[in-house]
This record gives C-alpha cells, structure tokens and sequence, in this order.
C-alpha cells in the first residue's frame, strides 16, 4: 500500500544513502589531505633502492678516523678503546689501520668488525636494501629527529650474516634510511648466542654514510657486551685516493706478521 507515509519513509531512506555516501568520500579526502592512507609499499622500495643507487653514483674516496668503545657487563667505563683509520677507494675497495687501542680481547673483536667491513665493500650488492636482498613490510609512518619517515621491516631473502632482520626507517622525501635495528639472520659464530644493532645514517661531503652503531651482544661464555662506535672526522681528498693502496700494502704486511706471531 502506497501513500503519503510510505513516500516519506523512502525519501528519508534515500536521504540517508545520500548522506551517508557523502560523509564516506569526505572522510576519504580529509585522510588523503591528512596523509592517513597507507602508501603504496612497492613504490617506497623502488625508490629506496634508486636513493642507494644514486648514492654509490655520489660516493668518492674518504678516510675516516673511528672510535670504538666496548662495554662489558654493565660498566659505565670501556674495557676498550679503539681508534680506527679507514680508507674507502671506489667502488670496491677498503682498508683499515688501528691507530690507537688498549688492547685485550677487545681490540679482537674490533678487527673482527673491520675486517668484515672491509669484505663486505668488495660487492655492495649483496648488503643493498632491495626486494632481491630483502622482503619488506610497511609497519608505520614516524617522525626521526625532526625528519618524517616511513617505518619499514625487513625480512632477508638470503641466509648470510651481512644481512640483518631489522626496522628501517626512511625519509619520506629523499627515501634515504636514517636508522636501521635488528640482528642478524645468521648466527655471527658459536660464540656469539645474539647480536642486536642499531645503526645510524648522515650525510658526509654529499655521500650518504653510515656514521654511528651500537651493538649489544650476549657471549655463549663471556656474558654481555656493548659496542659503540663514531665517526669523529672524515678526510675527503685527491690525496686518500693516492695513499689508500700504500696503506693497504702496510696493513696486509702488519696482518701477515700478526698472523705468523
């Protein structure tokens, strides 16, 4: 039966799809306006992987003068201290020389960290942080030192040490990492029971570098440990290119000594 009633039931009804619908697409805009909509993740690792790419393009040769400091069981005081002089020769090639050090057990494991950032440099294609290294997960948006980022996981594809499980967290402008966390999806070595890091990213003469890291380890024997290291000054010059094979000679003489003593 239709009627004046049954004409005004409708019309409320329509009224009510109509405002609905409409309410739905404002909330739609304001959340593009405020930025809520998730982005899309495979753009964010395309252009995560063209930022590393133009960054190698941008790199040049450097020396960098390093502190390492290790903590054990708590202290407040280092157990060691070491200073560190690297020298990076692009595109493949790095060294190192110790210029300062306490010695000890510390100082071992300082040369363990260096040597395997010298191995690592001679193919930086297996360290990128791309979808054939790694899989990702968009986790959030944050905002690190003033700078908004996107909050990513990342899972390795790979069963290698150099490669960590981890949170990244990338410039949303220039899509470079400012701050990568987690371990490493291998066991470092027996001794070694877990490694958390935390590793910290800045510009230096236009190049995109790690300058900062903290490792916190647990030995299977020896207890915890922590890591600390900085970049104190950098050295951008015609002249490291020139010296860095002569350091490398006198470093690989002073290991090949270590080595037979």
């Amino acid at each position: 039966m239709s009627g004046p009633r049954s004409q005004s039931v409708a019309m409320v009804s329509s009224m009510t799809v109509v405002f609905l619908f409409l309410f739905l697409q404002s909330a739609a805009a304001a959340d593009q306006e405020t930025g809520s909509v998730r982005p899309d993740l495979a753009t964010i690792v395309k252009h995560i992987s063209e930022a590393q790419l133009q960054n190698r393009e941008r790199v040049k040769a450097y020396s960098v003068t390093r502190e390492y400091k290790v903590f054990g069981g708590g202290a407040e005081q280092p157990r060691t201290d070491v200073v560190a002089h690297v020298n990076f020769l692009p595109p493949s090639s790095k060294n190192y020389d110790i210029d300062q050090s306490t010695g000890g057990m510390g100082e071992k494991v300082i040369r363990h960290i260096l040597d395997h950032e010298v191995d690592a440099a001679r193919d930086p294609k297996l360290i990128m942080i791309n979808d054939q290294n790694y899989d990702f997960e968009y986790l959030d948006e944050a905002t690190l030192s003033g700078t908004a980022c996107y909050k990513l996981g990342i899972t390795p594809r790979h069963d290698r040490k150099e490669l960590l499980k981890a949170t990244i967290w990338v410039d949303k402008n220039s899509y470079r990492i400012l701050r990568m966390e987690g371990e490493p999806s291998k066991s470092l070595s027996f001794w070694v029971k877990d490694v958390h890091l935390v590793l910290q990213f800045g510009e230096v003469a236009g190049m995109w570098l790690q300058t900062e890291s903290l490792a916190l380890a647990h030995l299977r024997f020896g207890g915890e440990y922590k890591i600390t290291s900085q970049d104190l000054n950098y050295d951008i010059s015609h002249a490291v290119a020139v010296n860095v094979s002569a350091r490398h000679r006198r470093h690989s003489s002073a290991m090949m000594a270590a080595s037979v003593r």
